[in-house]
């Protein structure tokens, strides 16, 4: 059975890259996290996720974790493949929230900056 999570290569896995994306990239506030999005040609599409500690204790800064990070792995397959990074960081929302709705804003965020495909009429 194929494993359906973020291959290693699709994550921001050290800190100098977290860093980098933060300090270069674009700030975008949505209701339930921020995004740095951080767009080159020269880049691999990947992604981070952050909660701090204003999220909550440990177990809901793991959920926002996770449920952004189920949006964004369910949202990947209509990304265009390269070209981008970004880091979300939760906000004390998106422990509450369902990773679709999270999703559904996510896509919407990466319409607007032409990182989401067009569907194929097929």
């Amino acid at each position: 059975m194929p494993r359906e999570g973020l291959k290693k290569s699709e994550r921001i896995t050290n800190r100098f890259e977290y860093k980098e994306v933060i300090r270069e990239g674009r700030l975008i506030d949505r209701g339930a996290y921020k995004a740095f999005l951080l767009i080159r040609p020269d880049l691999d599409s990947s992604a981070g996720f952050i909660a701090g500690k204003a999220v909550g204790k440990a177990a809901k800064r793991n959920r926002a974790r996770r449920v952004l990070r189920e949006a964004y792995r369910r949202l990947k397959v209509r990304l265009e493949p390269g070209g981008f990074k970004v880091v979300f960081v939760a906000k004390q929302d998106a422990a509450r929230l369902k990773s679709t709705e999270i999703r559904l804003d996510m896509e919407e965020l990466f319409e607007r900056y032409g990182l989401l495909r067009k569907h194929d009429p097929c």
